[in-house]
């Protein structure tokens, strides 16, 4: 006799010692429902949509690149902060900050040097637009309509999916060049707890 078959004789023979209405007639079929499927399936629980999943804001932890040569370094320094969001109507947006950013030396939109405006951009990262979801290869695509690189305005931006629990996220994307090399990058966020500073 198999598994289920005996599960179900021993439900059979078993004499009810509660008077039955309806409520309990539906919560004695659910138990035998449960009681037919194979051990453990009742615990199992089903895993969102990524897309459902990546929802909300999520801090850097590290943002790191890794050269044709396997040597790993801090794309933007060390202590590099920043933020990305991915919203429930499919958008999504990004802010990398290097640390020690300097100020202008006039506190005005215009009141950076050349020297100052360059270092600026140079130490600070950010796009944005629609994204998309690769379910069954873990790929997030960031389709760019801003950009502060004006090169990537219009591209689609690739991005493979690592997830660790409920609240870590890896995103590591194709090889590109950066400072004249070939480089991969990664950055690692956590989500952002809802309230959270």
């Amino acid at each position: 006799m198999s598994l289920i078959a005996n599960r179900f004789q021993i439900l059979l023979s078993a004499k009810p010692t509660f008077r039955r209405d309806r409520r309990t007639s539906v919560s004695g079929l659910a138990c035998v429902a449960l009681a037919l499927l194979p051990t453990g399936h009742a615990q199992a629980q089903v895993k969102p949509l990524l897309s459902d999943w990546l929802v909300g804001t999520w801090m850097l932890e590290s943002f790191t690149s890794t050269d044709e040569h396997g040597v790993v370094s801090d794309a933007m320094g060390a202590g590099a902060t920043g933020y990305l969001s991915y919203s429930k109507d499919g958008w999504m947006s990004v802010q990398l900050a290097q640390a020690g950013r300097h100020p202008f030396a006039v506190p005005d939109m215009d009141g950076g040097t050349p020297e100052q405006t360059i270092e600026a951009a140079r130490t600070f990262f950010a796009y944005s637009g629609p994204f998309s979801v690769d379910e069954v290869n873990h790929i997030v695509y960031h389709h760019l309509l801003y950009s502060l690189m004006p090169n990537w305005v219009g591209s689609k931006q690739k991005r493979y999916v690592k997830t660790e629990g409920d609240d870590v996220l890896e995103l590591s994307g194709d090889p590109i060049l950066i400072a004249g090399k070939t480089q991969v990058t990664r950055l690692r966020w956590r989500r952002r707890a809802p309230n959270a500073q």
